[in-house]
């Protein structure tokens, strides 16, 4: 989907990790190079196990597309809830973990869901993604070994309940969202939301459109967050191979993807 969805919704105010065996295990991939969308699962380990007993931290990269790391640690980081947010100001407020990714510069968004820590770069640091993800991959080991939170103890009674949130998106998608897609015969179903994490199809012309992403990022991600306090992640469960009549079957020029 083209990129006018974004100008009809304004913007709104997831031991050395250099040297860590786990990183010859699973490379990271050239700065350079096609980037993969390779899963790497790593155990999980119970969110009460004493930290001092789970020995040293895992953590392994994966360097998407759109200037997005994700960095997939061995153990719960956020469990049953996540958090997004474009600020460190904001990250200040709720999460130190957060805020001591975006200490380092070039950093756009952090959301943390679960066990993975996805990091939006904002492209004004001259650093390889590589180079930016053991960085950050660094600063994680070190904020988890040291015992602090990841989220500051107010997050969790300040997230409106699954059906505040529910009611907030379904609204969103109602009013603004699928009128604005309907022209291209497309379509945004609200799945399911669990915790504060929420789950989205794309249907008609935008399952399979090779704007899809576009229309998330720029359009119906602002629009919820500008509607809902605290929303976390936002999962696209769509089957986008599967769409049979895409509306854009190769990237609009201009599209800024």
């Amino acid at each position: 989907m083209p990129t006018w969805f974004a100008k009809q919704v304004a913007p709104t105010n997831e031991n050395s990790f250099s040297a860590a065996p786990e990183l010859a295990e699973t490379p990271l991939a050239n700065s350079s190079a096609p980037r993969s969308r390779r899963t790497i699962y790593a155990p999980i380990l119970p969110s009460d196990a004493p930290m001092s007993a789970l020995g040293g931290i895992r953590i392994r990269a994966q360097l998407l597309s759109h200037g997005k790391i994700v960095l997939m640690v061995d153990r719960p980081v956020l469990d049953g809830f996540s958090y997004w947010c474009a600020s460190q100001a904001e990250a200040a407020r709720w999460s130190p973990l957060a805020s001591a990714l975006f200490e380092g510069g070039g950093v756009e968004s952090v959301q943390i869901h679960e066990a993975n820590v996805t990091i939006t770069l904002d492209g004004t640091v001259q650093e390889p993604d590589d180079s930016a993800a053991r960085r950050f991959g660094q600063a994680i080991r070190k904020h988890l070994e040291s015992g602090l939170p990841a989220m500051a103890d107010a997050f969790l009674a300040c997230v409106p309940s699954e059906e505040e949130i529910r009611e907030g998106l379904q609204a969103v998608i109602d009013d603004k969202v699928n009128p604005s897609i309907a022209g291209h015969s497309g379509n945004i179903t609200l799945t399911a939301v669990k915790g504060n994490t929420a789950y989205i199809k794309m249907g008609g012309g935008c399952q399979g459109c090779s704007s899809s992403s576009l229309t998330l990022r720029d359009g119906v991600e602002q629009a919820f967050r500008a509607a809902v306090p605290l929303l976390g992640a936002l999962l696209d469960e769509t089957d986008h191979a599967a769409g049979d009549n895409p509306y854009f079957t190769e990237l609009p020029a201009g599209s800024g993807a």
